[in-house]
């Protein structure tokens, strides 16, 4: 019988997307187990992966992940050194092959080398940002040059050219990792090596589904088998109403239900929901700018606040707002559960892509402020490619989003009209790609292992497994054998978090 092991990156937006692709693997009556790490397991209630299988192995922190190690470097490299040791083992135990792992886990591909097995990378990020890493660091896209003002608008600037599905884009619209001197170019150089080992015969899984990218991951299949396997992402079925907990079954912080009750006693499509991921840190002029502009708005608003993040608020702003009952405040809710009620008008979003492949599935229009990282390409897309938003411009000094821009998009999209038709359209398109029955299941290509012995070594054949077509053995000499290099600082760990 074919084991297939699911490793993600143990982080809150590169574990959704992979607990749920391990769910549907299983599904299909594939053996399937997500390994993921002891502190991971503990965390929030544990890992739900079901009908998957859990696996908790050790990454050399156990008590209390990131937070006991010194530096993000010296976890990472505990955590590879941990965890190749246990996929190792879990191969020979189990009969299993790495199956499919995260793209950031350079220490994967060697651990199957070694043990005679391909294995295939699974982006979370969405095919436009990967093709830009994987033409940026082929040489075949530049980015443009600094505006002269330095400013942060769009509309003026020079452009790149258009390639290969990739539209013509501002400098403001890269992704962070592709300029010189950013604040973490050891996580940088991580990003764009992503796909540097794979050939025109070697598969790539994408977190994205064929109608939203189609153009890009068409030039993306000129180089590899890229194939756009998700939405990865919790749906009630196609004409069916959410009901009860949607959930991925990883939650590493404690949502908050109060908000829920909050929420149902407003009037459908009034409330504005705000949230920037587990990991953005606005800091505190943004966060004032931010409050300033909803208040403005005159929309009630939903807005999570992590709790290391609490001090930034203008409480003196926002005092009247949580009082009365314009406003909300939480440290963490139930993201998908508040997309998916019926009293949510639009979210104020950083469009990490978790978020942003979400607020898609769910219909909701958005409100685009792209941070950092993948999140700026993300925006574009959302206003430019799909229509399903409005994206705010940073000031003249290109440092924060102001009031008025947050406002602006904030009464935009909650007006109706086009971004909230448009979100409409996606909403109805995902929930099929992303059906039991789904387009996922015939454009995912299965890389089952068969059980075929040489020795203790194991390889891959042609053949057809539990419905699921394996078209042939991956090149495992293509695969990367050192490990990347490892960031230095604490904060450059959001850098690989797309939630």
């Amino acid at each position: 019988m074919v084991h297939v092991l699911v490793v993600p990156f143990p982080a809150q937006g590169h574990m959704n997307p992979m607990v749920q692709f391990a769910r549907r693997l299983a599904s299909k009556g594939v053996a399937t187990t997500l390994v993921t790490t002891r502190f991971v397991a503990r965390t929030a209630g544990g890992v739900d992966a079901r009908p998957a299988a859990v696996e908790a192995v050790s990454d050399g922190h156990d008590e209390s992940g990131l937070a006991s190690a010194a530096s993000v470097a010296e976890y990472l490299e505990k955590q590879a050194a941990a965890m190749a040791g246990s996929l190792a083992a879990l191969i020979e135990a189990r009969a299993a092959s790495p199956g499919v792992y995260d793209s950031y886990e350079h220490w994967v591909p060697p651990v199957a080398r070694r043990a005679g097995l391909p294995a295939v990378p699974f982006s979370t990020q969405s095919c436009a940002v990967s093709a830009v890493y994987y033409h940026f660091s082929q040489g075949r896209l530049a980015v443009p040059p600094p505006a002269e003002d330095g400013g942060g608008k769009c509309g003026s600037a020079a452009r790149s050219k258009a390639i290969e599905g990739l539209p013509e884009m501002e400098r403001s619209e890269f992704p962070s990792s592709v300029f010189d001197g950013g604040p973490y170019p050891m996580i940088a150089e991580s990003a764009l090596k992503q796909f540097a080992h794979e050939g025109k015969d070697d598969r790539v899984l994408f977190n994205s589904f064929e109608e939203l990218e189609s153009e890009v991951l068409a030039g993306l299949t000129n180089y590899m088998k890229a194939r756009a396997i998700g939405p990865c992402v919790p749906l009630p079925a196609a004409g069916t109403g959410a009901t009860g907990r949607i959930t991925y079954g990883a939650n590493l912080l404690n949502p908050e239900d109060a908000c829920i009750k909050w929420l149902d006693a407003k009037p459908p499509g009034s409330v504005a929901y705000v949230s920037f991921g587990s990991f953005a840190s606005l800091g505190v002029a943004q966060t004032e700018e931010l409050a300033r502009g909803l208040l403005a708005a005159g929309r009630p608003f939903l807005w999570v606040v992590r709790a290391t993040e609490e001090h930034e608020l203008p409480r003196h702003l926002l005092d009247e707002a949580t009082a009365s009952g314009a406003a909300m405040i939480v440290r963490w809710c139930p993201q998908l559960d508040v997309l998916a009620h019926p009293a949510v008008g639009c979210f104020v979003t950083h469009c990490g892509w978790n978020s942003t492949l979400e607020a898609l599935s769910f219909g909701v229009p958005m409100v685009a402020l792209g941070l950092w990282s993948d999140q700026p390409t993300n925006a574009r897309c959302v206003e430019v490619a799909w229509g399903a938003g409005a994206r705010a411009r940073r000031d003249e000094a290109g440092t924060v989003f102001p009031r008025g821009e947050v406002e602006r998009c904030v009464r935009a999209v909650m007006g109706g009209g086009a971004a909230r038709e448009a979100a409409g359209k996606w909403r109805d398109r995902a929930r099929p790609a992303a059906a039991p029955t789904g387009a996922w299941t015939s454009s995912w290509t299965s890389c089952a292992p068969a059980p075929q012995r040489s020795g203790r070594r194991w390889f891959w054949r042609e053949a057809r497994v539990q419905g699921l077509r394996c078209d042939g053995a991956m090149r495992s000499t293509r695969v990367q054998t050192d490990n990347h290099k490892k960031p230095s600082k604490i904060g450059a760990l959001p850098a690989l978090v797309h939630d």
